[in-house]
């Protein structure tokens, strides 16, 4: 049944090549490689280290579909909250002394997109189900072992360190309509259960069930809708289907949605019911991840979804779209054809929140309940004075939402940038909408990371800095001392090059000059703050590229040892660093402005064996060996011993460390 069920050409084996570098790696390093036997109090040690260093947060950036599964469990797609990842990631995590994930934006994605940055933040991803929990009596045994097991074996991508989307969202598909009718007819039939366990599971799972419907029912209803709409016309945009469903809620027609929910009452049933397995799932793996100290970030898309946007239709402006605007990089601009807020909207005459202002509020409000680590806030811009535009980002329908006074269009929402109000104004939605909502769900504004790279005008950055947010520094582009306290620090982001990309392009591509521009505030911020110019002078020439001493192992693994230290003597007491870069990945997980072979990549199975965590260990303890000359006295036992457990990780994991 499987088989027929799910389309043959999503099994074609997908191959990828490897990449050499001179200090990267791929995930399917040879088996035989041992992660480093590091010393049972390495994690405590990590910690202290963090604490004397400013009581600094170290946090892995991670998305789900990233998390590891072994072989025999592994059904196309990670789950951050998988018997796997409580298995192996999260007292991997733990030994390493990180507090902190920062998770993709979870919501439910487009059948044909596996981006989650357009995904609906309303309704859970079903995708971080583990479909394994559902086989056993004590979650009611409803999925047929046999059909999970098919899953995994016809996995496309099994024992690659990719994913594969497609058949993980056609497996998925499947698995849960045979889960959904096991329940109906296990909850309707005491006889079709004999085991006690299985039993109590059902009657347990009909009382959640009940309540999730009581308490969510109608929120999620016209997403339910619109998922039935989308089988209906085979058609996941609404756009694309006819006149009155397209505008079912524009405005609300209420005899045609009383006649789609009678006549789909068991799919919208089914749809709840997902969301509510999705949301238990999520629940019981944020509580083993507490149990380790380890607390989740959640990402705030700045889009909302197609289903967001047909759901609330007055809550956007018509016609225009979110982009960015032309730079050197992209002449053209980028037209991501995201819906706009719409501004009059945002609040009611008497202060209150409007339709838009609303929506986002619950959006962040949502989020922010279920990631008391923090939220990142998406392209903050977006949300202070976004770039938007009806036909393309150069045409002269396009500028910034608040700030185009000569737009024919956009005038009446013009804000005078120079004003001595104008901050106070600009800031207005995060000030009124987003902090108040993060601050019900229990967050403060220390605890959001604001996405603010790019250009950013100096109207916007004033709001921004008006309400002393946090914002991001990635040591590719900025000198990590520019970083305030508030802020959080990275080697790259899930949109960057890998870090030994970076590394290997700066000192090959380049050459001298690019690579000894960047190895001179490497050099500076790694070092004592009382050194002499002299002796940074003196530790810069070791390390310099010259074409006369060409020693590309040695120049560029110094250099990247220095970027990990930083990370650790910046002024930013976040400190971020995602998966591809802390394990020495080459290959990318992103890359902006393309369609193909994005969102896939994963930890393997045997990450943690792969592994070489010196970089990391050495970074931490020269960072501590940086700072004033009495802490490095009062805290030089805590060097030794994080320096032995770096030297005893480069020897055990010699071919893989990122050393060289």
């Amino acid at each position: 049944m499987l088989v027929s069920a799910i389309k043959p050409n999503l099994y074609k084996n997908k191959q990828y090549a490897t990449m050499p570098s001179f200090t990267g790696r791929n995930s399917q390093a040879p088996a035989s490689k041992k992660s480093a036997a590091v010393d049972e109090n390495l994690s405590e040690n990590i910690k202290k280290a963090l604490d004397v260093l400013g009581n600094k947060k170290l946090e892995l950036i991670i998305h789900n579909a990233s998390a590891p599964s072994i072989p025999s469990k592994d059904v196309g797609i990670g789950s951050l909250y998988s018997e796997t990842s409580k298995e192996k990631l999260i007292p991997f995590l733990e030994k390493y002394g990180f507090s902190g994930v920062q998770v993709d934006p979870e919501g439910r994605r487009p059948s044909h997109d596996p981006s989650p940055y357009v995904s609906n933040s309303f309704v859970y991803n079903p995708l971080i189900i583990d479909l394994e929990d559902l086989t056993k009596p004590e979650n009611g045994a409803l999925l047929d072992k046999n059909i999970y097991k098919t899953i995994v074996r016809l996995n496309p991508a099994k024992d690659t360190d990719n994913g594969d989307y497609e058949h993980a969202r056609d497996s998925y598909e499947l698995a849960l309509g045979h889960v959904w009718n096991n329940f109906k007819a296990k909850s309707s039939d005491d006889d079709l259960v004999d085991d006690p366990t299985e039993a109590d599971a059902i009657e347990e799972l009909k009382s959640d069930y009940a309540e999730y419907v009581e308490e969510n029912g109608e929120m999620l209803e016209p997403y339910a809708i619109y998922s039935v709409l989308t089988d209906k016309f085979n058609n996941d945009y609404y756009k694309n289907w006819p006149q009155e469903y397209q505008n079912l809620y524009n405005p609300r027609n209420e005899s045609l949605i009383t006649q789609i929910k009678a006549e789909n009452a068991d799919e919208i049933d089914k749809y709840m019911f997902v969301d509510m397995l999705a949301k238990k799932a999520r629940d019981e793996g944020i509580e083993a991840y507490e149990q380790a100290g380890i607390k989740t970030e959640g990402d705030n898309p700045v889009a909302f979804s197609n289903q967001e946007v047909w759901a609330h239709p007055n809550a956007f402006l018509k016609d225009y779209k979110m982009g960015c605007p032309p730079d050197n990089d992209n002449p053209e601009g980028q037209a991501w054809g995201f819906a706009v807020l719409n501004p009059s909207k945002l609040f009611n005459n008497d202060g209150s929140l409007g339709e838009s202002g609303q929506l986002l509020y619950d959006k962040c409000k949502k989020l922010a309940q279920d990631n008391q680590g923090g939220i990142r806030i998406d392209h903050i811009v977006g949300l202070i004075d976004p770039y938007v535009y009806k036909g393309t980002p150069v045409d002269n329908t396009a500028g910034r939402l608040f700030s185009s006074p000569h737009n024919h269009d956009l005038k009446k929402f013009a804000i005078p940038v120079n004003s001595p109000q104008s901050a106070q104004r600009f800031a207005s939605i995060l000030e009124n909408i987003v902090l108040p909502a993060c601050e019900e769900a229990g967050l403060t504004k220390d605890d959001i990371i604001c996405e603010n790279l790019g250009a950013m005008p100096d109207h916007t950055r004033a709001a921004f800095e008006k309400l002393g947010l946090g914002g991001m520094v990635v040591t590719q582009y900025h000198n990590g001392m520019m970083a305030k306290p508030e802020d959080t620090i990275m080697l790259g982001s899930h949109d960057t090059l890998p870090f030994v990309s970076y590394v290997n392009k700066l000192y090959g591509k380049y050459g001298q000059d690019k690579f000894n521009h960047a190895l001179w505030p490497a050099v500076e911020n790694s070092m004592p703050k009382n050194a002499t110019h002299a002796q940074k002078q003196a530790e810069f020439d070791k390390y310099r590229f010259d074409m006369n001493r060409h020693q590309p192992d040695v120049n560029k693994a110094a250099f990247a040892q220095k970027k990990f230290t930083e990370l650790f003597t910046s002024p930013a007491q976040r400190v971020q660093i995602f998966w591809t870069d802390l394990l020495g990945m080459e290959k990318r997980y992103n890359t902006p402005g393309t369609s193909s072979g994005n969102w896939t990549l994963r930890l393997s199975s045997d990450f943690d064996k792969q592994f070489d965590p010196s970089m990391l260990i050495q970074g931490i303890s020269d960072a501590l060996k940086a700072q004033d000359a009495k802490t490095v006295r009062e805290n030089q036992d805590l060097i030794n011993s994080l320096d032995k457990s770096a030297a005893q990780a480069r020897a055990n994991n010699k071919g893989l460390n990122i050393i060289g």
